[in-house]
C-alpha cells in the first residue's frame, strides 16, 4: 500500500500537450539543478533565424557560468513553466555563436514562441540519465487520485516497474522528473524506491476536457494491450 500511495504522488501533474501521440516518449530523469534567472531581469535578446533568444543580464552570467561548469556531464532543458522548449545534449552548447542562447527548438509552434517575448520565467534544469517508459506501458485505465480529481493509471511491464524501481532507488532525496515529451508532468522528491507495477498520473487542469483526452488518448496509444483513439492534441 505504502509504495502504490508513493507511486500515486510519483505521476502528479500534467502539462498543455506538445505533439501527436505517434511523435511522443514518456520517460523520467533524474533532476540534478535548476539555475532560475532573476525574475523581472530576462533580456531578451530577439529573435534568430531559429526563434527567440536570450542574454543572461549581469545578476545571471556568473551564477549561469557555475552552474554549467557543475553540470558539464548533464543534459539541459530550457524549461518555461511545465513546458520544456529545448533540449541541450552534453555535446551541444547552450550559447550560440553570438553569445546568446536560442531559448527553442527548431519546429516548435509559432504561438508558443511568440508567447516567448515577454516571459515571466524562464529556468534551466540540468538532468541525468533517463530512462524511457514508452514501450514499457501494458494498459492504461481512466480512474480518480485521492484528491478525487481525474487520473491516468498506468500498468507497467515488468521491465519497466525494474525501470522505475532502480532509478528511484539510485536518487533517494532528489526530484524525478516525469515528460510526456516535452511536457513536465510532474517531478517530485523521492525518498526511495517506487516498486509499483501501477503509476497514476493526476490531471493539474481537470476543468480543461480536452487536455485530459489528449493526454489519455496519448498513453493509451503507448499501451501495448490498447488501441489508441483519435483526439487531436488541443
Amino acid at each position: 500500500m505504502i509504495n502504490r500511495l508513493i507511486a500515486l504522488l510519483l505521476l502528479g501533474l500534467v502539462a498543455a500537450p506538445a505533439a501527436h501521440a505517434q511523435e511522443t516518449r514518456l520517460y523520467m530523469a533524474p533532476v540534478l539543478g535548476i539555475f532560475s534567472f532573476t525574475p523581472g531581469q530576462l533580456d531578451m535578446a530577439g529573435d534568430s533565424d531559429e526563434g527567440p533568444m536570450l542574454r543572461p543580464g549581469p545578476a545571471d552570467a556568473a551564477r549561469l557560468e557555475a552552474f554549467l561548469d557543475a553540470n558539464q556531464a548533464s543534459t539541459l532543458l530550457i524549461v518555461r513553466g511545465n513546458r520544456v522548449l529545448r533540449e541541450v545534449p552534453q555535446d551541444e552548447d547552450l550559447y550560440d555563436a553570438n553569445g546568446v542562447i536560442p531559448l527553442v527548438e527548431s519546429g516548435v509552434p509559432t504561438d508558443e514562441a511568440d508567447a516567448l517575448q515577454a516571459p515571466d520565467r524562464i529556468d534551466i534544469w540540468a538532468v541525468g540519465t533517463s530512462i524511457d517508459l514508452t514501450g514499457q506501458i501494458d494498459a492504461v485505465t481512466q480512474a480518480q487520485n485521492m484528491r478525487g480529481a481525474a487520473a491516468v493509471l498506468l500498468t507497467l511491464t515488468p521491465e519497466g516497474r525494474d525501470m522505475v524501481s532502480a532509478l528511484t532507488g539510485a536518487n533517494a532525496g532528489r526530484q524525478i522528473a516525469t515528460l510526456l515529451e516535452r511536457n513536465i508532468l510532474a517531478s517530485p522528491v523521492v525518498q526511495g524506491p517506487v516498486d509499483s507495477e501501477t503509476l497514476a498520473v493526476s490531471f493539474s487542469s481537470p476543468e480543461d476536457p480536452a487536455r485530459e483526452a489528449w493526454v489519455m488518448d496519448t498513453l493509451r496509444g503507448m499501451a501495448r494491450q490498447q488501441d489508441p483513439e483519435d483526439t487531436p492534441a488541443p
